[in-house]
């Protein structure tokens, strides 16, 4: 109590010092002055001292009578109010909720500082109401006007509340579509990348980045029937920007639903706008699973000029070396075989698709008038297919050598050299099937 009023007694002695400092709005009533310094310096005192509940009778006196005597009443009120509800409960906790956001709202009317204290709010209302099923409407729209209102400049802090509290609300019946969520989810990981581009922390953004994820996958379960049937029509809806086909990507990869017109559509704006090797890729494999060829060679081709890695350009040869066979151009699929291997010599497989291609290759270039001739198309498929380790296919080749009536009638001897001719060009050493 000594304490108390020797902090009053100062305050009367220099009052009239108070009175010209800048920021601080009496009364122009001489009585209501010296009240309000009183409540003032009590209040003051008691959250000194921390003692919550003594302070909150004389600052809610000068939040009634002095409204506009100084943003420090707000600023300290909710540290009051914060305290209180704390352990607070039953009704009495939710009042001293509400009241603790009011402030802000009290704050704004008669200070105007809204850029600082929107954020504040945004933050402080998470706190006090994110338990409160009766408030989430309220607070979403609070987090939303807030992100909305500052951009930018919004607090790292508050992409969590947002995001959360749009889950909240949605979870408990609000109006939010899956679309909303995904759109204020992409609002937010901008903002999120924006910050960091700015010079934040990666790993900072990259903790808030975690927790937006988990609370985007705990609203939302993307699938390709949201990504078809809503973010599609609403890309196209827009001009495809590629914002939103960046969108599109993102959740085709996380949903799994690369194969579809939109993903690929997508995916294809995007690398127009900025190659990358892996989402190149990506679309030459869907295109070639689409049986659309010509497509899938040219972004094999891209994906190429991206990589100086040895084992994903043998990758991308045997695609385009499998493209090709396809195709019926033996000679080139031969030759980027060749170059898979080249670049990856463990490719072996290639040695596979080579032997493939002359085993198929009876038909086109028998010449119907020397068997033994004819028939080492499969000796060299069988060369190609022991380069290539495959014991099965081996067998599948040899089944179909010259018998050894074939060579005698012929005149060759088995362990002798033949070179195939039509475009396979390979020289063999003879052998028969039995």
């Amino acid at each position: 109590m000594k304490k108390i009023l020797f902090t009053l007694t100062l305050l009367f002695a220099s009052g009239l010092a108070t009175m010209a400092q800048d920021g601080w709005n009496w009364p122009e009533d001489e009585a209501k002055k010296a009240k309000a310094m009183e409540k003032n310096a009590l209040y003051s005192d008691m959250l000194t001292a921390e003692n919550y509940e003594a302070a909150k009778p004389p600052l809610d006196w000068l939040l009634k009578e002095t409204p506009d005597l100084n943003p420090s009443i707000y600023i300290q009120g909710v540290k009051v109010y914060e305290n209180l509800y704390e352990s607070a409960t039953g009704q009495s906790k939710k009042n001293l909720q509400d009241s603790t956001v009011l402030l802000y709202d009290l704050r704004m009317k008669y200070f105007n500082d809204v850029e600082n204290v929107t954020n504040r709010k945004a933050y402080d209302a998470y706190q006090a109401w994110k338990d409160r099923k009766d408030k989430y409407a309220e607070l979403y729209q609070i987090e939303k006007d807030a992100f909305e209102m500052l951009g930018n400049k919004s607090s790292i802090a508050n992409s969590v509340a947002y995001m959360d509290a749009a889950r909240r609300h949605k979870l408990a019946g609000g109006d939010l579509t899956d679309l909303d969520i995904i759109n204020i989810y992409s609002e937010i990981t901008d903002f999120l990348d924006a910050q960091e581009a700015a010079g934040e922390s990666k790993s900072k953004i990259d903790k808030y980045r975690d927790y937006v994820d988990k609370l985007f996958n705990a609203t939302v379960t993307v699938n390709c029937s949201i990504i078809d049937e809503q973010l599609y029509p609403k890309y196209v809806e827009n001009g495809k920007q590629l914002k939103d086909a960046e969108r599109i990507v993102k959740f085709a990869l996380a949903g799994s639903c690369t194969s579809s017109q939109a993903f690929l559509e997508a995916a294809k704006q995007m690398v127009e706008n900025s190659p990358e090797y892996g989402l190149i890729r990506l679309i030459a494999l869907r295109s070639k699973a689409n049986s659309n060829y010509d497509a899938a060679t040219k972004y094999f081709k891209k994906a190429l000029e991206l990589t100086e890695d040895n084992i994903k350009q043998g990758e991308i040869y045997l695609e385009l070396s499998d493209i090709a066979a396809k195709s019926g151009s033996k000679s080139e699929a031969r030759s980027n075989a060749y170059k898979a291997l080249e670049a990856d010599p463990s490719k072996k497989e290639a040695y596979i698709i080579i032997g493939d291609l002359y085993l198929k290759s009876f038909q086109d270039c028998k010449g119907g008038e020397d068997m033994v001739k004819d028939r080492a198309v499969y000796i060299a498929a069988y060369e190609m297919y022991q380069k290539g380790g495959n014991a099965e296919r081996m067998a599948v080749a040899q089944e179909q050598f010259p018998s050894k009536e074939d060579l005698f009638n012929y005149g060759y001897d088995v362990g002798g050299t033949l070179t195939v001719g039509c475009w396979v060009g390979e020289t063999v050493t003879l052998r028969t099937r039995d």
